[in-house]
């Protein structure tokens, strides 16, 4: 594919050959299976796809649920099959692992919320972004705003899994080891914050970008 690819709401201008192009949402790569004369496309659990986010609250948390969800479907599915399994088979081993990986990919889901709904309550219900997925890989790519309207959408992914961990708690009685699970798992999207990679990244640019406007 030859020429660029932009999307002016966000300001964003790529290559269509670029790898970016993809993972800015300006394209979707796609894989299809066909038999016959039929076709199916697969889900982007391997490659990656990108949705416009729609307006409202409700209807941008919903659509990056079922899109973000899409990309993980493979690995939800082999998880949800393999707990029963473990546990119908006494592997208790596999069964832990099965838990471990859906609080896992849970929690990332909640994360990608997060800053979902944080960019929908302080940029406004119609603010441009897209949501790009590849398998587990989730991204929100938005427009940028005042500072601290940033540095809250930022914060806003790490920290909305230990708001969901906070509710469990009413469970510990009833599985302890799940709660306490759910809860380390919340604890290191924040710690996630403090590594210059992903959320903590950001934050380090934003600081970055602050600091050289007042200088």
């Amino acid at each position: 594919m030859d020429g660029d690819l932009e999307c002016p709401e966000l300001g964003l201008r790529r290559e269509a050959s670029s790898p970016e192009a993809a993972s800015f949402g300006l394209c979707s790569d796609e894989l299809h299976v066909t038999l016959g004369a039929r076709s199916w496309r697969i889900p982007p659990w391997f490659t990656t796809a990108a949705k416009t986010l729609p307006a409202g609250v409700c209807a941008a948390a919903l659509a990056s649920l079922r899109h973000f969800g899409a990309g993980m479907g493979l690995y939800l599915g082999v998880l949800g099959g393999a707990l029963p399994v473990g546990i119908a088979t006494g592997y208790l081993g596999l069964a832990a692992v099965a838990i471990m990986g859906l609080v896992l990919l849970g929690s990332v889901l909640v994360h990608e919320l997060g800053h979902v709904l944080a960019y929908r309550l302080l940029f406004g219900r119609r603010a441009p972004a897209v949501l790009v997925v590849r398998g587990a890989s989730c991204r929100l790519v938005r427009l940028s705003g005042p500072r601290t309207s940033d540095a809250l959408v930022i914060a806003a992914g790490p920290l909305a899994p230990v708001v969901a961990a906070v509710p469990l708690w009413f469970l510990f009685p009833h599985a302890p080891a799940l709660v306490i699970l759910a809860t380390l798992v919340a604890i290191g999207h924040v710690v996630g914050l403090l590594i210059p990679v992903g959320d903590g990244a950001a934050l380090r640019e934003l600081a970055r970008h602050d600091a050289a406007n007042a200088a």
